[in-house]
């Protein structure tokens, strides 16, 4: 993993917040519709077409998604509209394929993936959700994920020499996903994972359950969590002098305005590569983009430069060689995982500087 020295590009905290920084973060979605009627019938034409939920729940992250693609260029891919339900999914991915789709880059949601899955054969589909265990259905996983995250941090704890870690979290899906995480890239990069505290942030004396948990206070402490949970979480830290780390879900909210996290480290997206979209989204639309529309405008540039070179394929997908987007650098396994250039952020005097880019994670 390349961890480079000595970067620490200041960022503001408007920088931070506009970036949308966390893997699942809808904020700046508003409620809009997108400029063009999108229709589940017509021509999927013959290179990738979206899938992104234009009505129901999630309709205004689908269609801040379909804006961010238009600006990828040639006006993006069309879009085929998912809803809320696994059925919608199913019969977008079965218009799209009927129009002509070599690659399915959606749906947003984990559960409706199976279902576009069933229904595109041998037609490779690249799912936005950040949940690995897709990958192993036969999807290619296009979200930060979790483990991608932990790789980061943890590749750059290890270069500082922290090698005892501790993880915290609230008991749900995305702390149960860290935790896994944490043992599996602990155990391959040199780090001890020394505690896995599951529990609720609101809970007091998370110092001593800590203590109890790892023997002793470990060197440093992962937080995946964000927002309320983030900072109820520091408060439990504030004093033990632990180095606190961080996962992309940090920019849910704004982690620079809680004094209990300066000094804190967490991983983002580059942000020297998510800025300028961001600020021509905003500019654009009156809202900043979000994370997930970032998904949107760098699956519309994968398959634009798939389809010019002829290679909307699964051989396409894994090429060596990767694709870089607003989101950082990625590259697609065989297997379906992604692996992601994270940078390194850290807080201090209320504002976000870049430590370090980790490659490959």
């Amino acid at each position: 993993m390349r961890i480079p020295d000595g970067d620490t590009r200041r960022l503001t905290r408007r920088g931070l917040i506009g970036t949308g920084l966390a893997a699942t973060l809808l904020a700046g979605c508003g409620g809009r519709t997108v400029g063009r009627t999108v229709s589940t019938a017509g021509a999927g034409g013959a290179g990738g077409a979206l899938l992104l939920p234009l009505t129901g729940k999630a309709a205004a992250v689908g269609q801040n998604m379909a804006r961010a693609a238009e600006m990828a260029g040639g006006g993006g891919p069309p879009v085929f509209d998912t809803g809320d339900t696994v059925e919608g999914a199913a019969a977008a991915a079965k218009a799209a394929l009927e129009g002509g789709a070599k690659l399915l880059l959606g749906p947003l949601r984990s559960d409706q993936t199976p279902a576009v899955l069933a229904a595109a054969g041998r037609v490779p589909v690249v799912a936005f959700s950040n949940d690995d265990r897709l990958a192993a259905e036969g999807a290619f996983v296009m979200g930060i994920t979790p483990a991608q995250s932990v790789a980061t941090m943890f590749s750059y704890a290890r270069a500082q020499g922290l090698t005892r870690v501790a993880v915290v979290a609230a008991d749900t899906p995305l702390g149960a996903a860290s935790a896994t995480a944490a043992r599996a890239v602990g155990a391959a990069g040199g780090i001890e994972v020394a505690a896995i505290l599951l529990r609720d942030p609101g809970q007091g004396g998370l110092a001593d359950a800590l203590r109890r948990e790892a023997g002793a206070m470990p060197q440093a402490v992962f937080l995946p969590d964000g927002g309320r949970a983030l900072a109820g979480f520091a408060r439990g830290l504030a004093g033990t002098g632990v180095q606190v780390m961080g996962s992309v879900q940090w920019g849910v909210a704004d982690p620079a305005a809680d004094g209990n996290l300066a000094g804190a480290w967490f991983a983002a997206p580059p942000p020297d590569l998510f800025q300028p979209f961001a600020d021509r989204f905003a500019a654009a639309h009156g809202e900043a983009p979000g994370l997930v529309a970032g998904l949107g405008h760098d699956a519309a540039m994968l398959a634009a430069g798939l389809a010019e070179g002829r290679a909307l394929s699964r051989r396409g997908l894994v090429r060596t060689g990767g694709f870089t987007g607003v989101l950082g650098p990625f590259r697609f396994l065989e297997d379906g995982r992604c692996l992601r250039d994270l940078a390194v952020l850290t807080i201090a005097g209320g504002e976000v500087s870049v430590l370090a880019e980790v490659s490959g994670t």
